[in-house]
């Protein structure tokens, strides 16, 4: 789970863990990227504006590698048609607006997960 909010990866983190599901967190692109390439993640979950690297480029290089990464994207500032376009256009499996409720993140990793 990669968000630059320390309050946001906190919030998020909680409501995975409390769902039964096993959490790492970054807090930019580039970490996450590492931290992925060290170990298997079932799905990754990105902001998509972050400093250093944007949830964007994370999601570009994460797909060279493993090109069948599934990936939420989450954002704030990108809302509706514009961010189903990103997460279309850059192969992501799914994405969430904010602000959201922490049941809505548990039903959409649900959903993205089967």
């Amino acid at each position: 789970m990669v968000d630059d909010n320390a309050v946001m990866r906190t919030v998020m983190r909680s409501a995975l863990e409390k769902a039964g599901h096993k959490v790492t967190m970054a807090e930019d692109g580039e970490r996450a990227l590492k931290a992925a390439s060290d170990s298997g993640f079932d799905l990754i979950i990105t902001d998509v504006q972050m400093p250093k690297m944007s949830g964007a480029d994370l999601v570009q290089e994460l797909k060279k590698t493993r090109p069948l990464a599934k990936v939420l994207l989450v954002s704030g500032r990108i809302e509706g048609s514009e961010l189903q376009a990103s997460t279309k256009a850059l192969g992501a499996t799914g994405s969430l607006e904010k602000p959201f409720t922490a049941d809505r993140l548990v039903s959409k990793v649900a959903e993205i997960l089967g």
